[in-house]
């Protein structure tokens, strides 16, 4: 059977709106052709896609991969409807990009200067989150690349990688902190200062997380928590907290002498910061384009 791409937004919106009735609301379809359009998805499946009792309409595990795939279809047809605008503008298209903080400073505003140097027709999104949010959004066809560490989070078979440049680690602290006149330092000569780190959720959190443990000690429990960049930077300047991140990210702040990095001398293995995008699939010319920009720059940052 082949299946109706119909069905799959309407399973979708059932899906969404946890009921026929808020499905049919929302979609504006009367809930009588919903509930059809769902039946015939079931039966030419073989298999049921939702439970219903009183309290609505949930997915079963047929459901939840047929949702998952739904989401992607409705995902381009959104990208179509964006390009095919774009193109009527004198546009070339949309790149759609996931980044995380690590690639924020640096390595992808410097390549998207020169892409749009070279392809000034070309509209650019950029979605800033944590790691599981943003490679949900690539296998979900809401970005066409993603650019974080690799090598931290589980691996997905329709996820290609590439390496780019390791991300080196340092200890981040303000100027005037005690520790500031070090040259290098051991995690374990630091179990004692107070800290800022990253929160969960993100491939940042995890990988120090191994560190620590790789250390042999435990996560710091006199710390302020968070995912924010710009707050840990803030914090670090303003107080004597001190925290772990590429030095890539506080470049601005070390010239104008605001903070200091320290090498760490027992930090492990170093991971890569690398590129992401849907396997076995074709890039875009843009996307292609930026990914080549974007080896060619990450060559120059790590020579």
């Amino acid at each position: 059977m082949r299946l109706d791409p119909r069905r799959l937004l309407d399973l979708l919106a059932v899906a969404r709106h946890g009921s026929f009735s808020g499905a049919a609301e929302a979609t504006r379809v009367s809930q009588p052709a919903l509930s059809q359009s769902i039946a015939t998805l079931e039966h030419g499946l073989g298999v049921r896609v939702l439970d219903r009792d009183r309290h609505g309409a949930r997915l079963t595990e047929f459901g939840k991969t047929l949702v998952f795939h739904a989401q992607a279809l409705e995902s381009l047809l959104d990208r179509a409807k964006v390009d095919t605008r774009l193109r009527s503008m004198g546009l070339e298209g949309l790149l759609a990009l996931g980044i995380t903080p690590i690639t924020a400073v640096g390595l992808v505003p410097l390549a998207l200067e020169v892409l749009l140097r070279e392809t000034p027709d070309v509209s650019v999104s950029v979605v800033e989150d944590l790691d599981d949010k943003i490679l949900s959004m690539l296998r979900s066809r809401e970005l066409d690349l993603v650019i974080s560490r690799l090598g931290v989070g589980p691996d997905y078979p329709d996820v290609e990688t590439e390496p780019l440049l390791l991300a080196d680690w340092s200890l981040i602290l303000r100027a005037e902190h005690p520790l500031a006149s070090l040259s290098s330092v051991s995690l374990k000569d630091l179990e004692s200062v107070k800290w800022v780190l990253p929160a969960g959720g993100s491939a940042f959190r995890r990988q120090l997380e191994n560190m620590f443990a790789t250390a042999g000690i435990g996560w710091p429990t006199r710390a302020i928590n968070t995912n924010s960049i710009l707050a840990i930077k803030a914090i670090v300047m303003s107080s004597d907290c001190v925290t772990i991140m590429s030095p890539r990210l506080v470049e601005v702040e070390r010239e104008l002498g605001r903070i200091c990095a320290v090498e760490l001398t027992d930090v492990g293995p170093l991971r890569p910061v690398g590129l992401m995008w849907r396997a076995n699939e074709e890039l875009s010319p843009i996307a292609a384009r930026f990914a080549k920009v974007l080896r060619q720059v990450a060559q120059g940052n790590s020579a």
